[in-house]
């Protein structure tokens, strides 16, 4: 995935700090003032041009990465939302139960998600070049 950001200042071990915009999923968004998440985000990534603060520079990451992130992130609490509704079903619960049991697997999906993404592999980005 390529993206464009400004780096913001110079890191130890030839890494930068950069702004990126987040233009993915807020791009269509129009409540910008209302989001909790900014409309910026800074990452850091490996300096390979060297560029210096200031500097508008193209960044990239790999793409395999960002898509198990999201798979994680979205799909992991709906998988066990029908999961839990598939429990109630096969205990022959009543509609009100199996509702109430596929809520408690969304939010034991949320959970696990949560506890895997803490472990899971940062995304690495480096810059590539600059943006002009």
């Amino acid at each position: 995935m390529t993206q464009t950001g400004i780096v913001k200042r110079l890191l130890d071990k030839g890494m930068a700090e950069v702004s990126v915009e987040r233009v993915t999923a807020c791009s269509h968004c129009s409540g910008c003032g209302e989001c909790i998440y900014g409309k910026e985000i800074l990452v850091e990534a490996d300096n390979r041009i060297f560029a210096q603060p200031g500097e508008r520079v193209v960044l990239e990451s790999e793409t395999k990465t960002i898509l198990q992130v999201t798979l994680l992130i979205y799909m992991l609490p709906v998988a066990f939302l029908f999961l839990g509704y598939g429990v109630g079903a096969l205990l022959h619960l009543d509609q009100q139960k199996c509702v109430i049991t596929s809520a408690l697997g969304f939010a034991a999906g949320m959970g696990l998600s949560t506890l895997l993404g803490k472990r899971f592999k940062k995304i690495d980005y480096h810059i590539t070049g600059y943006k002009r």
